[in-house]
């Protein structure tokens, strides 16, 4: 049993070290897929900017129906304005 456990260790520090070996082919070709990175995409960050709005007005019913669900009817209003205030929080944080 030891010399099983002896091996493992063995193999392990074997494969960590020599990690770095076969990781290196990919850090060189890092830089060129860096440069195509360099150039902003508009489209691309205006379906992120878009995405995250319609995440942030779709928060607002949701987390106040689910968070709703779990207490009283007539506290609903008050569960409903807590999530709307996090939710203008995290807007104003956002922008």
């Amino acid at each position: 049993m030891t010399q099983t456990f002896k091996s493992l260790v063995a193999a392990g520090a074997v494969a960590f070290l020599a990690l770095p070996a076969w990781a290196a082919p990919a850090l060189i070709k890092a830089p060129t897929a860096l440069q195509q990175a360099d150039m902003v995409n508009k489209g691309d960050t205006s379906w992120m900017l878009v995405s995250t709005v319609l995440v942030l007005m779709m928060s607002v019913p949701g987390l106040a129906l689910f968070y709703g669900g779990l207490v009283r009817s007539k506290n609903m209003l008050s569960v409903l304005m807590q999530v709307f205030m996090i939710v203008s929080v995290v807007t104003v944080i956002w922008c």
